[in-house]
């Protein structure tokens, strides 16, 4: 009798653990955001008769993997890993190829936008190109999905044109989550008048749609290609921008210029919102960068990280402050260093020639 017992005993523990084995594959309702890579900008940019800048500036990104499974789950220790609800960045109802398409499009809307702000900045004339905002596809949670429909232009919110995916952004943060909104949309050859519900995402309001801008290509005086692959989505708008504008209008960069940056870009020059900023930063640091330039929204996220300058920002001209401050504190602090070994040197021949120089006149006459 004991040793039947034993027996179904050793079945049933044996039975528990192939099942354990089995369930640590299964897919889960979460994903794993990783940190990505940090890629130089100088390999990635070309400004038509322009040489690459001195210097380093460089995109950050994110590793995503969807439907982690517990196995993967149980690796959340490593440092810069993080655990999101799938259903939050990835689309009801869309497969890897539709949803990696959409992040392709934002990817090169994203280049476009960027070189038309990088190159106005830098004082061309360059023509807004006309756009449209089209809803493309809807998220798990989202209450809009019952009025809006795919492909819908919309038109305006609450009485005011939209022109771009930051209009929206910019209404809706006036908007109460969960309260109605009057949006006019564009479809099938007629406008319509919707009452559509919001959602809460995160800390802010929002339709829970996947909006897309479509411009007519920017007519660029100067062009400018970009040779990137396997990243994807518009994070790194601000970063192009940064790197066409320096290219066009060079600073005094010293050689080992390192500083990494995010954030989305709009033909306005306002830097909006990103995922990921933890990652991004851990890749940052990995580089060696010095410097990292954040979106506002997402500075609280990663302020307290060591070993790097955050700075937040909220449009291109702050960035491109922080970015000449970081290089002139940089060009002062080695001139200063140089500066340093330089007096240093004089002021032990001057000991050993005139011992009863004024040292202190002689310090300050070199800045010291």
């Amino acid at each position: 009798m004991r040793l039947v017992f034993a027996r179904n005993r050793l079945i049933a523990y044996a039975v528990a653990a192939v099942l354990a084995a089995a369930a640590a594959f299964v897919p889960t309702p979460y994903s794993l955001m990783l940190p990505g890579q940090a890629v130089d900008l100088n390999s990635v940019v070309s400004v038509q008769g322009h040489a690459a800048p001195q210097g380093s500036l460089y995109l950050t990104d994110v590793r995503f993997a969807p439907r982690a499974t517990s196995a993967q789950l149980l690796g959340k220790v490593i440092p810069g890993v993080q655990i999101v609800r799938t259903q939050d960045y990835v689309p009801q109802n869309t497969t890897a190829v539709e949803y990696d398409g959409v992040q392709r499009e934002a990817m090169s809307e994203s280049q476009s936008i960027a070189a038309f702000v990088a190159e106005r900045a830098a004082g061309f004339r360059v023509p807004v190109p006309q756009s449209r905002v089209l809803v493309i596809l809807f998220s798990r949670s989202s209450l809009a999905k019952a009025v809006l429909r795919p492909l819908d232009m919309i038109v305006s919110i609450n009485g005011h044109p939209i022109a771009s995916n930051v209009d929206v952004e910019r209404l809706l943060s006036h908007v109460k989550p969960g309260s109605d909104v009057r949006i006019a949309v564009f479809r099938r050859g007629e406008e319509r008048a919707l009452t559509v519900p919001t959602i809460a995402y995160k800390t802010r309001t929002a339709l829970g749609a996947y909006l897309t801008t479509i411009y007519e290509r920017p007519q660029l005086p100067v062009a400018v290609s970009f040779h990137l692959l396997n990243v994807e989505g518009s994070s790194a708008g601000l970063m192009f921008a940064l790197q066409i504008y320096r290219t066009l209008r060079p600073l005094h960069s010293s050689t080992d210029l390192r500083v990494a940056g995010t954030g989305t870009i709009a033909y306005d020059g306002s830097v909006g919102p990103i995922e990921g900023a933890r990652q991004k930063v851990a890749a940052a640091k990995a580089a060696g960068a010095t410097l990292f330039l954040v979106p506002k929204e997402n500075y609280d996220e990663i302020a307290g990280t060591s070993g790097i300058r955050i700075v937040p920002i909220t449009n291109f001209t702050q960035a491109l402050h922080a970015l000449s401050h970081h290089d002139a504190v940089r060009e002062n602090s080695n001139a200063s260093t140089r500066s340093h070994h330089h007096v240093r040197n004089d002021l032990h021949i001057a000991d050993v020639v005139a011992p009863n120089a004024d040292v202190g006149t002689h310090l300050q006459s070199h800045g010291y």
